[in-house]
């Protein structure tokens, strides 16, 4: 290139620079906010000019295209047992599941009730409530006598028997040598457990 065309490009250049410029400050843009508006509209043009190749690219292919050589594995299914059934789990039934050590619960022997005579309570007495406070403790007894019910404290006396104590479940009569425990709750009867859940 000669130096004339040289400099006429440099003035040419110039000129686009002054009026581009002139054109921002017109605008009232910073040369920061120039500078990221000129980044985008960059991006934004060289991500058209990829969509458009790509496009035409897939046209240009006829919509052939050429399919992959990768295949996924299989898996080969072998024989399986069928389930077996819940009951013949016999570790996870005979260990609690939320235990921290995990062992079976201690075998208890049952403590077989005492039937000498002091040991059995009067017919005909029910216990259907019992209430505890600091200073009182009351107990709901029906008997023969009241079949309505009515409340109870320590030292009343229910069908010639005497209320010696008042516990949590149960209430302790005593009628001279002799005592006896009428249960708020039954205990459960062994055809009851049997019918129960593990």
């Amino acid at each position: 290139m000669t130096p004339p065309i040289v400099q006429r490009r440099v003035a040419d250049a110039l000129g686009q620079a002054a009026r581009l410029a002139a054109l921002l400050k017109q605008a009232r843009l910073s040369p920061l906010s120039a500078m990221v508006l000129a980044f985008l509209f960059a991006t934004t043009l060289i991500a058209g000019l990829f969509a458009l190749s790509a496009i035409f690219g897939l046209i240009g292919l006829g919509g052939e295209v050429a399919a992959p050589d990768w295949k996924p594995p299989t898996l080969t299914i072998g024989e399986l047992d069928p389930p077996k059934p819940a009951s013949a789990d016999v570790e996870t039934l005979s260990r609690p599941i939320f235990s921290r050590n995990r062992r079976p619960s201690p075998k208890v022997k049952p403590v077989e009730a005492d039937l000498s005579p002091n040991a059995i309570a009067p017919g005909g007495l029910t216990v259907s409530a019992i209430v505890k406070n600091k200073d009182a403790h009351q107990a709901y007894v029906v008997s023969q006598d009241a079949p309505e019910g009515a409340w109870r404290k320590v030292g009343d006396t229910v069908d010639s028997w005497m209320i010696s104590r008042i516990d949590r479940h149960e209430v302790i009569l005593q009628s001279g040598e002799q005592t006896a425990s009428i249960k708020l709750y039954p205990d459960p009867s062994p055809s009851d457990n049997a019918g129960a859940p593990p």
